[in-house]
This record gives C-alpha cells, structure tokens and sequence, in this order.
C-alpha cells in the first residue's frame, strides 16, 4: 500500500483512535494490505513482545488494526 492510500484510508477513522498491528517477529517485511476498524482489549501494563499484548475482544474498545496479507 503507498503512503497516499494509507493516509486516505486512516482518514475514515477517528483521529483519536488508538492504531494496532499483528504480533509479529521482526525477521521480515510485509506490504499493508488492510486498515479495519476492530474492538481491541488493551494491556498497556504488560511488557511489549513480539506476539502481542493486546487482544481483539467484541467487548473492547475500538482500534484501527492495520494489517498484511
């Protein structure tokens, strides 16, 4: 996805919303392919890792989930 695309389509949400990504584990690169609004239970007292400390839960507060592939 180009710059361009990815500030048009963040710009649907709003601004205020917090941005999520997969888990990940940093060996390689990846082109965004969708922003998607989701409703993400957030554990901002645990550790970053590289599988992820948040997690998607209906009840959640609502995000936008960047992702690939």
């Amino acid at each position: 996805m180009t710059v361009e695309k990815l500030i048009r389509a963040l710009s649907a949400f709003d601004k205020r919303l917090r941005v999520v990504t997969p888990g990940f584990d940093e060996s390689n690169l990846e082109d965004v392919e969708r922003v998607t609004q989701v409703r993400v239970r957030f554990h901002d007292e645990k550790s970053p890792s590289h599988s992820g400390r948040h997690v998607e839960d209906p009840k959640g507060n609502p995000a936008v989930l960047i992702n690939f592939g």
